[in-house]
C-alpha cells in the first residue's frame, strides 16, 4: 500500500511540473500532505444545536397538531419519526448521539488532565456515566425497570414511573461523590454545569414524575394518547436535549479557555505516504 502511494504521489509530482495551472490536483495533494485545522467555536456550535433541537421540537409539535386536532396520526410515517415519544427515530438517534458527544468531549478533557499530571478520573466517570445514558437512551434501560419496581413497590403519584426512584438514588450519590469536585471548578463553569445539568434533571425527572402522576391520574398508561399528555413528554425531552446542548457547550469552551485547545489538528503522517 505504501509502495502504491507513492506512485500515485510520483504521477502527480510530474503532472503538475507539466501542469502548473491544474489547482484541483495541486490541492489534492496539498490536502493530504498538510495537516487540517479546525477552529473550535464553542458559540457558534451552540447556536446550530439549539436551532437543530428547535427544528426537533417543531417538527415534534407539527405531529401533535395532526394527530389530535386533524386526525392525521401518521402523514407517511413523518409524525412517528419526529415523535418525542418514540423510539428508534430521529430525535432518540440526535439524543444519544449528542450524549456520546459529551463521552467523548469527558473522555479527551480527562486525558488531557493526565498528559499534564491533573486530576482526571472525575472526568473520566463523567464520561463514562454519559456512555451510559447514551447506551440508555438507545435501549431505554430505565423503562424497563418500571413494572418491577411499581409491582416491588406499589409505587403511585409522582413515583408512578417507579424508574425515578433508583435513578434519583443513583443521582443523590453522583452529589456525593461529585460535590468537591463541582466546587473546585472554575466559578463560570461551576455556574454552566449547575445549568446544563438543572436543566436536564427539569425534564429527565422533574417532568418524567408529573408524566407518571398523570399517567395514573388516567388509569394507566392505555390513557395516555391524548394532548395534555403529548405537551408532558414534549417538554420533558425538550429540557433534555436543551441540557445537553447547554453541557457540550460547557465542555466545548472548558477545552478552549482551561485546556488552550483552540483548534484540532488532523496530521497526515507524510511518511506513510511518501
Amino acid at each position: 500500500m505504501i509502495q502504491k502511494n507513492k506512485g500515485i504521489f510520483f504521477i502527480a509530482r510530474l503532472y503538475l511540473t507539466a501542469n502548473t495551472t491544474d489547482s484541483k490536483l495541486f490541492d489534492f495533494i496539498k490536502f493530504w500532505r498538510l495537516k487540517l485545522d479546525i477552529e473550535i467555536k464553542p458559540q457558534k456550535i451552540l447556536i446550530k444545536l439549539l436551532y437543530l433541537i428547535f427544528f426537533l421540537l417543531f417538527a415534534n409539535l407539527t405531529g401533535i397538531v395532526s394527530k389530535f386536532y386533524f386526525n392525521h396520526g401518521s402523514v407517511y410515517g413523518l409524525v412517528r419519526l419526529f415523535d418525542f415519544n418514540r423510539e428508534a427515530n430521529i430525535p432518540t438517534f440526535y439524543s444519544s448521539l449528542a450524549l456520546i458527544s459529551c463521552s467523548i468531549l469527558l473522555a479527551f478533557i480527562s486525558l488531557s488532565h493526565k498528559r499534564h499530571g491533573s486530576s482526571y478520573i472525575p472526568w473520566g466517570g463523567l464520561s463514562i456515566i454519559f456512555l451510559f445514558l447514551s447506551i440508555d437512551e438507545i435501549t431505554t434501560i430505565h423503562e424497563r425497570m418500571n413494572d418491577p419496581i411499581h409491582e416491588l413497590l406499589n409505587t403511585s403519584g409522582l413515583l408512578y414511573f417507579a424508574w425515578i426512584i433508583p435513578y434519583g438514588l443513583a443521582l443523590l450519590l453522583f452529589f456525593g461523590i461529585y460535590l468537591k469536585f463541582l466546587i473546585n471548578l472554575p466559578k463560570k463553569f461551576l455556574h454552566l454545569f449547575i445549568i446544563s445539568g438543572a436543566t436536564f434533571i427539569a425534564g429527565a425527572i422533574g417532568i418524567e414524575s408529573l408524566c407518571g402522576w398523570y399517567c395514573e391520574l388516567l388509569g394507566g398508561k392505555h390513557g395516555l394518547d391524548n394532548f395534555p399528555y403529548a405537551i408532558f413528554y414534549t417538554c420533558e425531552e425538550f429540557l433534555e436535549m436543551l441540557g445537553i446542548v447547554f453541557f457540550i457547550y460547557t465542555l466545548l469552551l472548558y477545552i478552549v479557555t482551561e485546556l488552550n485547545y483552540s483548534t484540532i489538528s488532523i496530521i497526515k503522517n507524510e511518511k506513510s505516504i511518501i
